[in-house]
């Protein structure tokens, strides 16, 4: 029973040693650079759909099925890309809700001096929690 009980205890102090607390700007910084990845996706693979596709019409009526085979591929690449993308947005929109729940504002207290209140802000960390 007691070995149990330790090991549950060593168990919960590494695991809240190694929890990490990310800050707003990581979550805004990550969010920026998975929106930036997705749109390269994005427009790399529409690029690459619309040329696979006009090269593959064109190369249709023509014998050599080698060219017709790399314009189909490219355009099924294209289209992969541009799926793949679709992650990287969804990444990018979670982290940037992450990033604004997560704050510092200027909390106001109230202080008694000489005989009244007078009202100062403090610095405070703000966390929204939202299901």
């Amino acid at each position: 029973m007691k070995k149990t009980i330790t090991f549950l205890m060593l168990l919960l102090f590494t695991t809240n040693a190694f929890s990490q607390e990310f800050s707003k700007e990581y979550y805004l910084q990550k969010s920026k650079s998975q929106k930036s990845t997705g749109w390269i996706l994005l427009t790399g693979g529409t690029i690459m759909t619309v040329v696979g596709a006009f090269s593959f019409n064109n190369s249709w009526d023509d014998s050599s099925n080698s060219g017709t085979d790399a314009y189909g591929f490219v355009m099924l690449g294209g289209v992969a890309s541009v799926l793949g993308s679709i992650p990287f947005f969804i990444g990018s929109g979670k982290n940037a809700r992450k990033a604004a729940t997560i704050s510092f504002i200027n909390q106001p207290i109230l202080i008694p001096k000489q005989g009244s209140l007078v009202q100062n802000s403090q610095p405070a960390l703000s966390l929204k929690i939202t299901f």
